[in-house]
């Protein structure tokens, strides 16, 4: 069994805002605020969110998608992080509720390879994109298409401890189930309303100095 890997949101915690979040603003037709209201109301689950948005982007192609995900920003500090991991032969992966298609580009964009991204998949298909979800669970409590809570179980399975870097919505389930969490924004908010303990972080070089400190 290894020591330790670190399972690290994407959207707001490694790119400097919400990409598909972003995308849907730019260029969606009226309405996608509704839909959006629908899932942070629970009243449609992540999957039927995405498909809704998604057919409401007029003139959707893939040149309009990379077009966006070039100006998409990382947090700089990020790069180094990845390389002090490797240096200390700690694995990284992504788990993100996203699309896999956004992330990798991005991170391409970016000059970042080599990182496992386990999110829902996207590809472009006769002029749309095809989603599909290989890391649903009939199990997740809030209907995600990639159920962070059990990647994190699958991979308790192989590591001694596993390290989840968050900073929203989608990482409440997971938070009190890290071996080590770090967190900022609203789920640092979340995990003081719920007494739920965290290390606080602004950026990687923070998660840097802590954690290969701390192990």
């Amino acid at each position: 069994m290894k020591k330790l890997c670190i399972l690290c949101d994407f959207d707001g915690t490694i790119s400097s805002k919400d990409a598909i979040y972003c995308f849907f603003k730019e260029n969606c037709l009226d309405g996608w605020q509704n839909v959006e209201n629908l899932w942070v109301t629970k009243q449609i689950d992540s999957r039927e969110c995405l498909r809704r948005e998604f057919a409401l982007v007029p003139n959707l192609t893939k040149s309009l998608v990379d077009n966006f995900l070039a100006t998409v920003n990382i947090d700089e500090t990020f790069r180094d992080f990845y390389k002090t991991c490797k240096e200390n032969e700690t694995d990284v992966f992504i788990v993100s509720d996203g699309i896999d298609y956004f992330i990798e580009k991005i991170l391409e964009n970016h000059g970042i390879k080599g990182i496992k991204v386990i999110s829902n998949h996207g590809e472009f298909k006769n002029g749309e994109i095809e989603l599909s979800y290989p890391n649903i669970s009939k199990n997740c409590i809030n209907n995600l298409g990639t159920c962070k809570c059990s990647v994190l179980a699958d991979m308790k399975k192989s590591y001694e401890k596993v390290v989840f870097v968050g900073d929203g919505v989608s990482d409440y389930c997971v938070a009190n189930k890290a071996d080590i969490l770090y967190a900022k924004t609203s789920l640092l908010t979340y995990c003081e309303t719920n007494e739920i303990k965290y290390n606080k972080y602004d950026n990687f070089e923070d998660i840097k100095k802590s954690l290969f400190v701390r192990i």
